[in-house]
């Protein structure tokens, strides 16, 4: 009889308002399951207050609906309903702990290159940093000397394990391409079809 040591599967999480999901979060993604070798990896929209006036908010199921549909992208990803049907704000700190609790095997943090810089001033960051192993890719705009730098300076204070994918360059964000939905532009090679036929037939972001 085969033992299989199932303490040894690797999962992850990366949330965002994906709003829209895009190519570049996709890529990222998917070079966490091939570079770090990631078994599970759970995309996980954030909960919005639809009363946050600074903010148009697009509506949750279709966040959650753009996420299902990129799905088929890799065949490790999944989606996590988890902060959502919370409805209210979570830290990310909860949220790891809850999923370290909930899984049986080693659980990875995905973010943003430029998200790292700030992380030690997130809620318990410190926290996020020493007991977590965390995943990043390089992002056009960020400094790449001074994010090296912050990495460099968490491995030294909190023996931090970060591993920084080398991902092909997307230089649109959400924003970006909410605006050139608004205003008739071209979201070819920022979104997948899928996504992009999703947001036709429910017209958002018009």
């Amino acid at each position: 009889m085969n033992n299989i040591d199932i303490s040894t599967t690797k999962y992850a999480i990366f949330g965002g308002s994906f709003d829209p999901i895009h190519i570049g979060h996709l890529r990222l993604a998917k070079a966490a399951v091939d570079e770090c070798g990631i078994d599970k990896l759970y995309l996980m929209p954030n909960y919005i207050s639809p009363f946050k006036l600074d903010h148009k908010v697009t509506a949750t199921e279709d966040r959650v609906a753009m996420v299902k549909v990129a799905l088929g992208y890799c065949e490790a990803f999944d989606i996590s309903l988890y902060e959502v049907e919370r409805e209210c704000p979570s830290y990310t700190i909860d949220t790891l702990n809850h999923f370290r609790d909930e899984l049986d095997g080693e659980l990875y943090f995905i973010l943003g290159f430029d998200s790292v810089l700030d992380l030690e001033r997130w809620h318990l960051g410190p926290e996020i940093i020493s007991n977590y192993p965390l995943i990043t890719g390089r992002r056009p705009g960020t400094g790449d000397e001074s994010g090296f730098q912050k990495i460099k300076e968490y491995r030294n204070k909190y023996k931090a394990r970060i591993e920084v994918l080398d991902v092909e360059p997307f230089k649109a964000s959400s924003t970006e391409i909410r605006e050139l939905i608004r205003t008739g532009g071209s979201t070819d090679g920022l979104l997948i079809p899928e996504v992009q036929e999703y947001i036709r037939e429910h017209d958002l972001y018009r």
